[in-house]
């Protein structure tokens, strides 16, 4: 060998250094990977109804979804139980069948649903005891991942997260993201307010569900995402899921306070003759009667504290548990129906503090269901209560209908909107599609929601009526034949094989 071929000691020396300095800092630095973690998180095959929200009358199409999950136990809440898997809600909502495999094999295993927490966009799902013995013979005894503490988690923090996304049947793992953001925002799902956790991990769609780790323990739950943007991904921080996981056959209890706020500015605030450095939000509209109505809040308040947290002109509070500032709405929202509660207002120019336990909230004027929607056929004509899913399947016409709607408040407890969603052919209208919008009126009756509307015609029909005009927005006007409406609607049930004309089990709030 030449002596320009070979390589000088200290040369050789450095190289050895570099590589330890990489083994010690890289590979020790790094979050080791857990040997038994494919067979702990899940793949989870559903297959499930996909209903026509805006004509609910219809028979269902099914369609089959995939999703990730995973293992965990909970002592405190399921003692003793074993088998118990955590997903999103939005994967198994009216799920009929409901399967998971591993990553080690493809044997898929029956699972029961357990609870689903619609509002946080969580699920609990626990293995048949049968299939639970199958997979622990071939698969090793159940190790659950450990669930964590969310409160600890801080901006910049690393995080991993492992799932079945699309692309392939085999267990993947996000390299470690860091977390960028963590914030009270509306959850797509459900468009409630809950605080969430963003990380740049590397998961698309398959992978909602799927835990998301640090230091080996799990801290949120993936559950969406922003496709026109690069890594940029949401989950559920695992503390939501633990606080809601005790109400789950109770969701009652979870409060859902009703309310518009608006940020103060300096005009607004010399108007009501506060200093330049005192904070607080006006309350701009309550629903009468609904949550925060009956805890003794009422429009035109200024909040100004919430159990002790101190609120800015932007709506946001320093929350110790977090270590950073949040919407106040996370003060609520780790509360239940009946816990205590303090919240101090300017009401008149003078200081108030209202002390009591926190009530129950009312549902929106146009709410996301989890469930069959409202509706009624009756004199050839199909009357459908408003939701958001509704509105998504009605498309250009539903975009109207979000624009006139979907931000508003009830006027008052339990207000929906009802709409004609089909006047069918039997009724003997050739152009109908004007009259495709919502119901204002039943005679002189104002309607309230599908249930009043209802009850108004049945009223009706005990009187003996022989016709009534309905009032349609924004003036239209339709008769309904009441003397012969149970002739013709008995003929469209036959003639459709529609089999219930109104929602079967009876209507919801």
């Amino acid at each position: 060998m030449s002596s320009r071929s070979r390589i000088p000691f200290a040369s050789l020396l450095s190289l050895i250094v570099l590589v330890l300095l990489w083994f010690c800092y890289g590979v020790a630095g790094a979050e080791l990977m857990d040997p038994a973690i494919q067979t702990k998180v899940l793949r989870v095959f559903i297959t499930k109804k996909a209903p026509y929200y805006h004509k609910p009358w219809k028979s269902p199409d099914f369609t089959q979804i995939k999703a990730s999950g995973f293992f965990f136990k909970d002592d405190k809440l399921f003692p003793g139980r074993k088998g118990l898997i955590l997903t999103n809600a939005h994967a198994v909502l009216m799920a009929e069948n409901i399967k998971v495999s591993n990553g080690r094999e493809k044997r898929r295993y029956e699972v029961s649903v357990l609870g689903i927490c619609n509002s946080a966009d969580f699920a609990i799902l626990e293995m048949f005891p049968d299939d639970l013995v199958t997979y622990e013979s071939l698969n090793g005894p159940i190790e659950p991942l450990e669930l964590g503490d969310s409160d600890q988690l801080r901006v910049g923090d690393k995080v991993q997260g492992w799932g079945y996304p699309l692309g392939g049947e085999r267990i993947s793992k996000s390299e470690q993201g860091e977390i960028s953001r963590i914030e009270v925002k509306r959850y797509v799902y459900s468009h409630e307010l809950w605080l969430m956790a963003q990380a740049s991990l590397q998961q698309n769609q398959g992978n909602s569900g799927g835990p998301v780790l640090k230091e080996g323990k799990v801290v949120g739950v993936a559950f969406q995402g922003v496709k026109s943007g690069d890594r940029i991904n949401y989950f559920i921080p695992i503390n939501v899921v633990k606080h809601l996981a005790s109400v789950l056959d109770k969701q009652e209890l979870i409060p859902t306070w009703r309310y518009s706020i608006q940020f103060m500015f300096p005009r607004l605030k010399d108007y009501f003759h506060m200093g330049a450095n005192d904070g607080g939000v006006l309350l701009n509209y309550v629903i009468p009667g609904g949550g925060p109505y009956t805890f003794g809040l009422r429009p035109g308040d200024i909040i100004t504290e919430i159990d002790g947290f101190k609120i800015d002109n932007f709506g946001e509070i320093h929350f110790k548990p977090l270590g950073q500032r949040v919407y106040f709405a996370e003060v609520l929202n780790r509360k239940l129906v009946g816990d205590p509660l303090e919240i101090k207002v300017i009401r008149n120019g003078k200081p108030l503090k209202i002390s009591g336990q926190v009530t129950a909230g009312l549902p929106r004027l146009v709410p996301k269901i989890f469930n069959v929607a409202n509706y009624y056929i009756f004199g050839g004509v199909g009357f459908v209560e408003l939701s958001m899913n509704c509105i998504e399947n009605l498309g250009q016409s539903g975009e109207t209908l979000r624009a006139r709607y979907a931000e508003r408040f009830p006027e008052r407890p339990y207000q929906k909107i009802v709409i004609i969603s089909e006047i069918f052919p039997d009724y003997g209208l050739v152009d109908s599609g004007g009259f495709l919008n919502r119901v204002l009126k039943v005679g002189d009756v104002d309607i309230i929601n599908i249930q009043h509307l209802y009850d108004t015609l049945q009223t009706l029909l005990a009187k003996g009526e022989k016709r009534v005009l309905i009032k349609i927005w924004p003036n239209m006007t339709f008769p309904l034949d009441l003397a012969n409406a149970s002739d013709l609607d008995h003929a469209i049930k036959e003639k459709y094989g529609i089999l219930y004309m109104r929602t079967p089990g009876g209507f919801t709030n």
